[in-house]
């Protein structure tokens, strides 16, 4: 798609790390949720190999990307999306919903904030139900989602 925002672009991309690597400048800064502990990645080699990693260790690089949301510009723009790949970890297809935030310039794109529901993620990886995590903290999946944002009557 010729009219498409940089972070769609990237987006599309997801799965070809080379064809990722295109859109980058060379001092491109990739920022991912931080609950999953990975550092800031500065320049392109490092988001390059980042990916690459993500691409051969831990999915298939046959993944598919559904676009939900787009917004911006060349400058700065922003996707959200449903990611559809098959673990590695889990021997088992993966899906969950990323957004990414880009910025460009005229090198190309030079930051990056990835945000994605790590919670998700983890239970997952763990085989267990999406929302399960709640129970870690003494409660069960969904628990009190009906009150969340509703004051209680008085």
């Amino acid at each position: 798609m010729s009219d498409a925002t940089p972070a769609r672009a990237l987006a599309e991309r997801f799965g070809d790390p080379d064809a990722m690597r295109a859109l980058y400048a060379p001092d491109i800064v990739w920022l991912i949720s931080a609950s999953l502990g990975v550092p800031r990645l500065e320049g392109r080699e490092a988001v390059s190999a980042f990916n690459r990693q993500v691409w051969t260790d831990h999915h298939r690089p046959d993944c598919a990307v559904t676009i939900l949301d787009e917004a911006g510009n060349t400058a700065v723009s922003a996707v959200r999306f449903t990611y559809r790949a098959w673990s590695l970890f889990a021997e088992d297809w993966y899906e969950n919903e990323y957004t990414l935030f880009v910025r460009s310039g005229p090198d190309g794109i030079d930051h990056v904030a990835e945000a994605f529901d790590t919670s998700a993620t983890i239970d997952f990886l763990s085989g267990r139900p999406a929302g399960s995590g709640w129970a870690a903290v003494g409660g069960d999946a969904g628990d009190g989602v009906g009150t969340l944002g509703r004051q209680a009557d008085n």
